[in-house]
């Protein structure tokens, strides 16, 4: 996938979130910073950058969010409360993967909800 001039500040962005964002949220931190930036060039270059693997697509509220991944084998714990995503090791669930799962998500609290 090449980084073109249209690409890079959805790129840009995505690297400053921790948590998932949608491609309108996404869109809206691009044009409020100034960025030119067509909401269609969001969709496309989301859709790109997932197919890249370079970043992760999850459900979230019946629209798509998107967050970058981490290296290496992985999987994702999302909190059903607010969203949050943590990276959890492959080797974590070594057993599990061996039975030929292949996991992706994983949902839970996190630990701020938990204290709510």
């Amino acid at each position: 996938m090449t980084a073109t001039g249209s690409r890079l500040p959805v790129l840009r962005c995505l690297r400053t979130q921790r948590e998932p964002r949608s491609a309108g949220e996404i869109h809206a931190h691009l044009r409020s910073r100034g960025d030119r930036v067509g909401l269609t060039t969001v969709y496309r270059t989301l859709a790109a950058l997932a197919r890249a693997g370079l970043v992760h697509a999850f459900e979230r509220n019946g629209e798509t969010a998107y967050r970058i991944c981490g290296e290496g084998e992985h999987c994702h714990v999302v909190c059903r409360a607010c969203g949050a995503v943590a990276e959890a090791a492959a080797s974590a669930l070594e057993t599990v993967l061996a039975d030929g799962f292949r996991i992706e998500e994983i949902h839970g609290t996190c630990p701020d909800c938990l204290e709510r």
